[in-house]
């Protein structure tokens, strides 16, 4: 995507901003973001493409409470996590999502 925008802008001879992102149908902001990166910052965005989930430090907890409660939910998983971390913000679809992916690689 983003060599497509500076191959559509072509150092200013080419796509207005505008009309680059009405074509790929993006914000204009986005537009003028990857305009302004150099090669190197977008070599780095593109390699760096692992998230941070908001549930990643509680990963281990969250593996263990299967081997000691065999048929617990998700739902019941995200109330012993919020016992033990109430400042822990995460909406209920968030944990599930992240409980179903766990289970499946683990």
């Amino acid at each position: 995507m983003i060599h497509k925008i500076k191959a559509l802008y072509d150092q200013g001879n080419g796509l207005t901003i505008r009309a680059i992102a009405r074509q790929l149908g993006i914000s204009r902001n986005t537009v003028r973001k990857y305009l302004r990166m150099d090669e190197t910052a977008i070599a780095e965005q593109q390699e760096s493409r692992v998230r941070h989930r908001q549930l990643d430090d509680h990963r281990d907890y969250i593996i263990s409470l299967p081997g000691q409660f065999p048929d617990l939910s998700a739902v019941k998983v995200l109330r012993k996590l919020k016992q033990k971390h109430p400042a822990l913000a995460v909406s209920d679809r968030t944990a599930r999502r992240y409980i179903r992916d766990l289970k499946e690689t683990v």
